[in-house]
């Protein structure tokens, strides 16, 4: 049999890690493909997908949200779409993961809601989670400490398989650096963006390069303006909404360093990338985050404003230094062999409708 591939694509469209992963994957994936081989996105009816040889798109009525409804229309509909497409392997990118009869790859890209980390008790969101390892085939998960947590929090039967996100290498510019420090992301209290204002408060003010942040308010803009008001820096913070990736890329290259000090990351994209725009990269000493940037970042406790102080003071001399470092860590972590992976999986599950065998891990 040969496989044919339908693929969960109905979150498609806001800007997300998620997103950037599955559409760069959808990418390389023509080039992969050997004969017979399909792929099928099914979307919302409203998205505008790209244009990608080989790869088709199919509209369905399953919304992106709210939840409730989203997982109610999947349960109903899904069945059926996989039958009338003749999907035989299907991977699905968040949950819960409805009952199938197609084999499935179930893609985790964090535990943050079963940490505790969303709205959701944490025991609440663990049971959905329990359930879908259950009834997944394989399981891909992005770095090796989301595989480390999932085995502790479920113990899945299925195999699970590490294929880490990629980045697109940018060419070597001379762009001149602009003093500001970047964070790309949602604003959110997970992403602990206090302790960079805590810690810009600390420096002297001829010291201080003002925190630019790009990307949704996802309820932390207010509190973050807030406390840089009653820090006395409120000129140090600026909201830039959300960009385009061009202008996102514009942003990376000139900043002076790029911040994620974020509590929790199932990876942590917005690191990779500000290696491969070979700017120094600040991140918090939690989730996959070292894992990320080893050596080639700098890694700082996630509460410590002092130490952190101390990091965004270095980068006045650092910025240009050690940038050859940063791209080639950076480097490392290309799309195509995430596309490559991931075609593995599938191909392991589609042809056969069994098992697979867990690939050899990819993230350094």
């Amino acid at each position: 049999m040969t496989m044919h591939a339908a693929i969960s694509g109905w979150l498609l469209g806001p800007h997300s890690g998620a997103n950037r992963r599955l559409l760069a994957i959808l990418e390389h994936l023509p080039a992969l493909l050997t004969t017979g081989e399909r792929i099928t996105v099914l979307h919302r009816v409203d998205y505008v997908p790209p244009r990608l040889p080989r790869i088709e798109w199919t509209p369905i009525a399953i919304p992106a949200g709210p939840t409730w409804r989203r997982v109610r229309a999947e349960s109903r509909e899904l069945p059926a779409i996989l039958a009338t497409v003749g999907a035989t392997v299907y991977d699905h990118g968040f949950l819960p993961l409805p009952r199938l009869a197609v084999p499935t790859c179930l893609l985790l890209h964090d535990l943050r809601s079963a940490e505790g980390l969303s709205r959701w008790p944490r025991w609440l969101a663990r049971r959905p989670l329990q359930r879908a390892c259950e009834r997944a085939a394989a399981i891909v998960v992005p770095s090796h400490f989301t595989a480390q947590r999932l085995q502790q929090l479920t113990r899945p039967r299925a195999p699970v398989h590490v294929i880490g996100n990629g980045v697109v290498m940018p060419p070597t510019t001379n762009a001149p650096c602009r003093e500001y420090l970047l964070h790309v992301g949602h604003i959110e209290p997970r992403k602990n963006l206090a302790v960079v204002l805590r810690a810009l408060a600390l420096l002297p003010r001829a010291q201080r390069p003002p925190l630019h942040l790009v990307g949704r308010d996802a309820g932390g803009l207010a509190s973050l303006h807030a406390l840089a008001t009653r820090l006395g820096i409120p000129d140090s913070l600026h909201w830039c909404g959300v960009h385009e990736d061009a202008a996102i890329a514009a942003l990376y290259a000139a900043a002076r360093a790029v911040v994620v000090p974020s509590r929790y990351e199932g990876f942590g994209l917005p690191a990779l990338e500000g290696l491969a725009y070979g700017r120094p990269v600040l991140v918090a000493n939690a989730g996959a985050l070292p894992e990320v940037v080893g050596a080639a970042g700098t890694v700082l406790p996630v509460e410590d404003a002092s130490a952190w102080a101390a990091a965004i003071a270095a980068t006045a001399n650092s910025a240009e230094a050690g940038q050859a470092e940063r791209r080639r860590h950076a480097a490392a972590f290309g799309w195509q062999p995430t596309a490559a992976a991931t075609l593995a999986v599938w191909r392991s599950l589609g042809n056969t409708g069994g098992d697979s065998t867990p690939l050899t891990p990819r993230v350094s």
